[in-house]
C-alpha cells in the first residue's frame, strides 16, 4: 500500500492539537507529526543569498507593466 504524506502550514498554533488529535483518529491515519519554524531565518537560506547577490551585481529588472517587461526581454 502505498503511503500519502500531506504538509499543512497552520500560523494559529491553537488548532494544532485539535488536528492532530482529529487526524489520529481516522481510518489509515499512522503518524502525525508536528513541526514548528519559530527559529526559520530567510536570510541563512542558500534562495536568499543567490537573490541578494543578483540584486548586487545588477541581475534585477523593473518594468511597469508586461508590455515594458517584454521590451526589455526581446529588445
Amino acid at each position: 500500500m502505498d503511503t500519502v504524506q500531506i504538509t499543512l502550514n497552520a500560523e494559529n498554533k491553537g488548532i494544532v492539537d485539535m488536528l492532530r488529535n482529529l487526524l489520529m483518529q481516522m481510518r489509515g491515519v499512522s503518524n502525525v507529526s508536528v513541526s514548528t519554524t519559530d527559529d526559520f531565518d530567510i536570510t541563512a537560506t542558500p534562495a536568499y543569498q543567490e537573490a541578494m547577490d543578483d540584486i548586487a551585481n545588477g541581475r534585477v529588472y523593473h518594468a511597469a507593466n508586461a508590455k515594458e517587461m517584454f521590451a526589455q526581454i526581446f529588445g
